[in-house]
């Protein structure tokens, strides 16, 4: 007040954690609503619990020391001060060696140093990241990772790009179909397990597509593309074709497809296949 300033009436202010309980541990829910307001007369019969949420203030006294009520700044002020100095001192960080002290049962945890990517890993997180192998956004990504030190020394960033080849043999190509020629030496190259009872080939038709892939029962394995044919309609030679690239008499999986695809695999097709006879 009158251009001076004040310190607090209290030593340590009001204290607030977050309460455990609402029965015994919340200020608010302990202290009832005074009925018309807080007078004069009322405030002298209300009771304000002082419990771990909420610590009441600490008023001034001899164990805790007042603090001045001007403060300089001016460095050369505290040598030339011959008075008594309160010196206060609070506890620095924990260290991981004070916590092994106090608590016994404490593990120290993984290495902390960083970890150096491999190529399988960096082609795994281009693929997850989706990014497209004719932009630069993944030769990008690559160079950065190796300029932070972050890639092993054989590691090669662009040689995601021509991760297809490993799988290229698998395939065959006539004139619009691309097909795979060997399913079982596909799945062994991605190491998953073939079991012919475990899969289901599903057919998806469209106008402008005709594909096929192997899913998983459970979905715990991914899904495997194995045909895929442009500018193919469902007819009786195409899907008769289909089954014989894929050696469906050799596997016998269970198809999984539409109406249409099932009517035609059926022989249960009469002029026009979008409305079967059944």
């Amino acid at each position: 007040m009158n251009g001076k300033r004040k310190s607090m009436p209290f030593a340590i202010s009001m204290v607030w954690r977050e309460p455990s309980n609402h029965i015994t541990g919340c200020y608010f829910c302990m202290v009832p609503p005074v009925s018309g307001g807080i007078t004069k007369k009322k405030k002298w019969t209300i009771a304000y619990p002082n419990i771990p949420s909420a610590i009441c203030c600490s008023a001034w006294q001899r164990t805790v020391p007042k603090p001045p009520t001007e403060v300089s700044n001016d460095p050369s002020h505290d040598d030339d001060d011959d008075g008594d100095e309160m010196t206060l001192e609070f506890p620095g960080p924990s260290t991981s060696d004070d916590h092994q002290e106090t608590n016994p049962d404490f593990s120290q945890g993984a290495s902390s140093a960083p970890h150096r990517i491999t190529q399988e890993e960096l082609n795994n997180l281009v693929r997850d990241l989706e990014l497209s192998k004719s932009k630069s956004l993944g030769k990008f990504l690559g160079s950065r990772l190796q300029q932070w030190n972050l890639l092993q020394e054989n590691v090669r960033v662009i040689l995601y790009r021509k991760r297809h080849l490993q799988l290229e043999p698998f395939f065959r190509k006539v004139d619009k179909l691309v097909f795979c020629s060997d399913v079982n030496s596909l799945l062994n190259a991605l190491r998953i397990q073939h079991d012919p009872q475990g899969w289901q080939l599903f057919i998806d038709s469209s106008k402008m597509s005709l594909k096929a892939v192997l899913l998983h029962y459970g979905n715990h394995l991914p899904s495997i593309p194995v045909r895929h044919a442009v500018d193919m309609k469902e007819t009786y030679d195409n899907m008769k074709q289909l089954l014989e690239c894929l050696e469906y008499s050799k596997y016998g999986w269970h198809i999984c497809s539409d109406l249409k695809v099932v009517a035609l695999l059926m022989g249960l097709q009469l002029e026009y296949t979008k409305y079967c006879c059944m």
